[in-house]
């Protein structure tokens, strides 16, 4: 149940979800749907501050439920990191309604429901599954009595804290995890646990029924959560549903109130070379990766909107930048679809990426991985900033047609939706984005790259097949590369060890 949210690759997508919300008060004091710029998605708030989504979609007798939390691994300390997943799962282990586990489970069976599950991000904490629709106030209920009461008992504990460590050790060689862990490490060193969802075994080990009732009372209140419902429903039923099933969870403290302490805007203090053999690359290529810090979603949402903006013109096959590294024969990349660019957008741990897939991996990598580096940092970069007309008023009208459409047309399914819906409330705000995006100017771009990426020290990173790392080992080390290994992926193993010491 344990992920690591919106892999770095999807920021090459742009997932915007497009709203112009305005609230509106019926004369009888009815409240009535927010209006939103999406065909069939209407946005509500109940007075407790519980926010709830509609996406109305008949093509099938089903509705999506999902109940969101803004918490997980970026409201986690030192002391606590892991137990937001911890908590997820016992959430399954009984509740008022339901006293068991086996209980629960019946439940869930007896609705015919589809795809149960709960997910631990960095940002948040969803639990969610499909259910005929003529069982929707049946399921809302279900999730009502998860979230709001849970029995959070000592039996139920012990169990799960065997699942949970089970889950965290087993994932401890996944390529793919020491990777990410290595490079959140990396790029957000003072507080890399707040990017670490697991956590470490001993500190889940060490948690007790106490800590994980002060998360219930701290986090899982309305003014903190959301709702989302999709599929074969009525939005105005929906909310009256959710209005009396939910309308009596008590509102408190703004979890996010108090001023935190965010991550270093400029985490390194040279360019920082990092390599990753794996037996997962295929010998046949490698991909070349230039990460710069970039905006927060939580704080800076004038420059996320300007990244998304940046990152079409940068998805262009025909552009300036594919262009330029297409023309360099000595990287050896295959065709415009092997580079890519994208800005991740997370709540306060925000990434600039470029990347490019490159054939030919056993010549020279560590050599050309530099060229790659050096020439999106002295000489892309600089010439954007540079020139006026690099862009073309098509290219930008081009990119404005594309970020106005792009989030509901490529949603097939009102769960698909929902989705991106759901992310943007995680990490920012659901209406943030539609409002600015097609005012961008070259000058917003400028401004962007000034403040991100121009005179910066970027992390490259290399990863490859082990093999073909092998017989290059030596020359990656002469050339400054220090690996990403399994050992350095997890910050507890350091913490741990400076508590000892």
């Amino acid at each position: 149940m344990n992920y690591m949210t919106k892999k770095l690759k999807n920021a090459l997508l742009c997932f915007t979800v497009l709203f112009c919300a305005v609230s509106l008060v019926s004369a009888s004091g009815k409240k009535e749907a927010a209006k939103t710029s999406v065909e069939s998605l209407y946005e509500y708030e109940l007075d407790n501050g519980l926010k709830l989504f509609v996406a109305e979609n008949d093509s099938a007798p089903l509705a999506y439920i999902e109940v969101a939390v803004r918490c997980g691994a970026i409201a986690q300390t030192p002391e606590t990191a892991g137990l937001f997943h911890l908590y997820e799962h016992m959430m399954f282990e009984g509740d008022s309604r339901y006293p068991s586990s086996a209980d629960m489970d019946k439940a869930v069976r007896d609705m015919g429901a589809l795809g149960q599950n709960a997910q631990t991000g960095i940002n948040g904490v969803r639990y969610f599954f499909t259910v005929p629709s003529a069982l929707l106030e049946k399921g809302l209920e279900f999730w009502s009595y998860a979230i709001r009461e849970p029995l959070l008992s000592e039996h139920g504990l012990d169990s799960q804290k065997k699942v949970v460590i089970a889950e965290i050790e087993g994932n401890f060689p996944d390529p793919a995890r020491i990777y990410s862990y290595n490079l959140f490490r990396t790029m957000f060193p003072k507080y890399p646990w707040r990017t670490d969802p697991s956590g470490s075994s001993q500190l889940v080990q060490n948690a007790a029924s106490d800590d994980l009732r002060l998360m219930l009372k701290k986090y899982y209140v309305p003014n903190n959560a959301a709702v989302f419902v999709g599929g074969d429903v009525r939005h105005e039923n929906v909310y009256e549903l959710v209005k009396k099933i939910y309308g009596s969870w008590e509102r408190a403290d703004d979890p996010w109130s108090e001023e935190r302490e965010r991550q270093l805007s400029d985490p390194l203090t040279e360019t920082t070379f990092r390599v990753m053999p794996s037996d997962t690359i295929s010998a046949e290529q490698a991909v070349i990766s230039v990460y710069f810090r970039g905006p927060d979603a939580g704080y800076d949402e004038d420059f996320i909107e300007i990244a998304s903006f940046f990152d079409e013109l940068m998805d262009d096959p025909s552009g300036f930048y594919k262009q330029t590294l297409l023309g360099m024969s000595d990287l050896e990349i295959s065709d415009a679809d092997h580079i890519g660019e994208g800005a991740s957008f997370y709540r306060e741990n925000g990434l600039i990426m470029f990347k490019a897939v490159v054939n030919s991996p056993q010549k020279d990598l560590a050599e050309r991985a530099a060229l790659f580096a050096s020439t999106v940092t002295d000489k892309i970069i600089p010439q954007i900033l540079n020139k006026k007309d690099i862009f073309t008023k098509e290219q930008f009208a081009q990119v404005k047609r594309t970020m106005k459409d792009y989030g509901y047309l490529t949603a097939e399914t009102a769960e698909d939706l929902l989705r991106q819906v759901e992310y943007w409330w995680e990490n920012a705000s659901a209406e943030f984005f539609f409002k600015k995006a097609p005012k961008i100017k070259k000058s917003d771009i400028d401004k962007y790259l000034n403040t991100y990426i121009s005179k910066k020290y970027p992390l490259v990173t290399v990863q490859l097949n082990t093999a073909v790392y092998a017989e290059q080992k030596n020359s990656f080390a002469a050339a400054g590369f220090k690996e990403f290994t399994q050992d350095s992926a997890y910050w507890w193993k350091d913490y741990e060890r400076f508590k000892q010491e």
